[in-house]
């Protein structure tokens, strides 16, 4: 820090003046980084960015569990933007802070739990859907919706990818 202080007073007035307003600004910008509109959603919080990009209102409610997959979930629910009633998902985020290990192994190792057709592989376990189930699975993140919506299974598709497991 001295160099730069040093440097600073060997010049005019005016130049310090720049400075010190350049380093006022920036420090009160605010350092929020938008995910923006393109591309995938590769964790739950550009998911729900993406999704309110397409013009689908998302409300984030409770948290909600499912005993096999190891983070808590986020419930969302979407309306507007196409879909034909409100529809109702559920997202988990493998964030690696969170769980203290590689978020993108631990979902890997989650989603390799639901057999194709949704159940789960550990028959002794079994797990139930309000509706038709949809699985999708993009690196830190694991979706669930449960509904019959072209328009929901249509715009996850687009965000995340093929459907893992479901129908």
């Amino acid at each position: 820090m001295t160099s730069v202080v040093s440097s600073v007073r060997a010049h005019s007035g005016r130049t310090v003046f720049s400075l010190v307003v350049m380093l006022l600004v920036g420090a009160c910008t605010s350092q929020v980084q938008s995910h923006g509109c393109e591309g995938p959603a590769g964790d739950h919080v550009m998911l729900v960015d993406r999704l309110r990009c397409a013009g689908i209102q998302v409300d984030i409610g409770q948290r909600v569990s499912v005993p096999i997959l190891r983070p808590p979930g986020t419930k969302l629910l979407l309306s507007g933007g196409g879909l034909a009633a409100q529809a109702e998902l559920s997202s988990f985020n493998y964030d690696d802070t969170d769980l203290g290990a590689d978020g993108r192994v631990v979902s890997e190792t989650d989603a390799r739990k639901f057999a194709p057709d949704g159940s789960l592989v550990d028959r002794g376990q079994s797990i139930s859907y309000r509706g038709t189930p949809h699985l999708f699975h993009r690196e830190r993140v694991i979706v669930i919706y449960a509904g019959d919506d072209r328009a929901v299974v249509t715009v996850l598709t687009r965000l995340l990818g093929n459907q893992f497991a479901g129908r």
